[in-house]
């Protein structure tokens, strides 16, 4: 059988024939459910199509498989319409469909609700005994067997390969609400470390990425990862939660390990940044905290969310030099984007204040209307904020003030190039995320 997974991208990104493929090819990386597909239709004719790095290609597919973000659920018709006008079967897979199955299985043949590895091998098995149904759960195991060889296409980066250990979501309560790891993966699953070990031998680029919600929930798990896989020499990055400064001794043992850059997510500077910004204690603190990273040759990001009371033009005044000021390398900003049907939702959306058009959830254009600023106020000063940490000056400044403690190498390859891909994809409008 041929199958296609598409994977659509937005208007910015979108490929366009005999033009540059847009953003930085840092950032430009495969979707991680194509490669884990790729292995289990591996005795299928698989086919990936990704949207921002390629024209349609010229294939007639027995089966369309879609992934379907909130904010291009809008798309799917007229791309569907435009691409195979035929009706080939049509599979919609991802956020979308998993909290809109119902909607959503007007546009397509069937839904995957949730995980797509979970729910595609009973749907392959329902297409070839004719039986197939309208929606499908991800009820079986997730799979993270990967098909590597898609991360070596052209348009997308070499300069790493991405892993996931474990799915599922492990924010805090005050930040579920805002995560699609939270909806896709309720039940949280976790490779065992065997399969990882074999999985990072077979890896032949130097740095991993790691794409998974919390890298170091179990810290004691993340850290038997990274010491039996210092025999393969690789370098390594990922994202967790603030508690990781509860356990000051794991820094050296994550520098012996190879890991050059660690991404704080959104709790670290929290929901209430605008009430806290001021106080020279907190400043302090949150100072402290980056350069305790720092001294162990660690590059530290700060994801950043957004939007919320509190914020007016003042915030957004000292916001750019306090985010400067505190020695963070990279910043991902995010607007307040709470996911349909969550608590945080329904009581926005019961108060009026929410936006109900899907195709404003990309996480850049504001949601949730706020007292101190309009939403176009809002979408102004997170551009300006944006722009002035990623200007020239601000890039000489940061890279002077901590390249004596990351060293000349990473420096060079795991500060300056990441803060040119940033800067590059700004500058492009290439939208949320880089």
């Amino acid at each position: 059988m041929k199958i296609i997974y598409f994977n659509p991208a937005t208007v910015a990104r979108r490929f366009t024939p005999f033009e540059a493929l847009k953003g930085s090819t840092f950032f430009r990386r495969s979707d991680y459910d194509a490669l884990r597909l790729g292995y289990l239709c591996r005795h299928h004719d698989f086919y990936y199509y990704d949207e921002q790095s390629e024209d349609l290609p010229k294939i007639k597919p027995d089966l369309v498989i879609m992934n379907v973000p909130l904010n291009l659920a809008g798309y799917v018709p007229s791309a569907l319409k435009e691409k195979w006008p035929e009706h080939s079967a049509t599979i919609l897979c991802g956020l979308y469909p998993t909290l809109f199955p119902g909607e959503a299985k007007k546009l397509a043949s069937a839904v995957i609700v949730g995980d797509v590895t979970a729910g595609l091998p009973k749907l392959l098995t329902d297409i070839a005994r004719h039986r197939m149904t309208r929606i499908y759960r991800g009820n079986a195991a997730t799979s993270f067997k990967t098909d590597r060889g898609f991360e070596a296409r052209f348009g997308f980066t070499s300069a790493f390969s991405q892993l996931r250990t474990a799915y599922g979501c492990h924010c805090p309560p005050v930040q579920k609400d805002y995560c699609a790891e939270n909806a896709l993966y309720p039940i949280p699953g976790c490779w065992p470390v065997e399969n990882i070990v074999k999985e990072i031998s077979g890896c032949r680029r130097k740095t991993v990425y790691v794409l998974d919600d919390d890298f170091l929930t179990d810290p004691d798990r993340g850290i038997e990862i990274l010491e039996r896989c210092w025999a393969f020499k690789k370098r390594w990055i990922f994202q967790t939660e603030p508690r990781i400064f509860e356990w000051p001794r794991i820094f050296p043992r994550l520098q012996d390990s190879g890991v050059r850059i660690i991404y704080l997510k959104e709790d670290w500077l929290g929901n209430d940044l605008a009430q806290k910004i001021g106080e020279k204690s907190y400043v302090k603190h949150v100072e402290h905290q980056i350069n305790m990273i720092h001294g162990h040759r660690i590059a530290v990001g700060a994801k950043i969310r957004l939007g919320f009371e509190g914020e007016d033009h003042a915030f957004y005044k000292v916001l750019p030099n306090f985010l400067i000021n505190i020695n963070l390398d990279f910043i991902e900003i995010a607007t307040q984007t709470p996911l349909p049907f969550t608590p945080t939702y329904e009581r926005d959306n019961k108060a009026g204040r929410i936006a109900t058009d899907l195709a404003l959830f990309d996480q850049w254009s504001p949601v949730v209307k706020i007292g101190g600023l309009s939403p176009q106020a809002l979408y102004a000063e997170m551009e300006k904020t944006r722009d002035y940490f990623y200007s020239w000056d601000s890039i000489l400044k940061r890279n002077a003030l901590v390249s004596q403690k990351l060293g000349i190498y990473n420096t060079a390859f795991y500060l300056l190039l990441p803060n040119l891909s940033y800067r590059n994809n700004f500058l492009e409008k290439v939208g949320f995320p880089p």
